[in-house]
């Protein structure tokens, strides 16, 4: 069963737009979370200053071998946005609308 991580995020470097996420994240992230097993990754503008980054595994084993270089990419990521890490969230994917 496919596992899910969801973060989220706050700017705050009043210098740093949701535009600055989207290149990085393209650029480096996106990238990264699929080179450490991840199926999927997606940003999420979720409302005035904060951001959602939603990832699926194929597993909870493939999330938790790439916990620690996830977690460094968390911290590396939120000095780059200029943003803080809000919350972070984990679960087993229980419903889906893709085939």
């Amino acid at each position: 069963m496919s596992f899910v991580s969801i973060t989220t995020w706050r700017m705050t470097e009043e210098t740093e737009t949701l535009q600055h996420v989207t290149d990085l994240m393209k650029r480096k992230y996106f990238p990264g979370l699929l080179a450490l097993g991840a199926n999927h990754s997606m940003l999420v503008d979720a409302e005035l200053d904060r951001f959602a980054i939603v990832t699926v595994y194929p597993n909870r084993k493939v999330r938790d071998d790439a916990f620690a270089h996830v977690s460094a990419l968390r911290i590396e990521g939120a000095e780059e946005f200029g943003a803080e890490l809000m919350d972070a969230y984990g679960g087993e994917m229980l419903a889906s609308s893709e085939a």
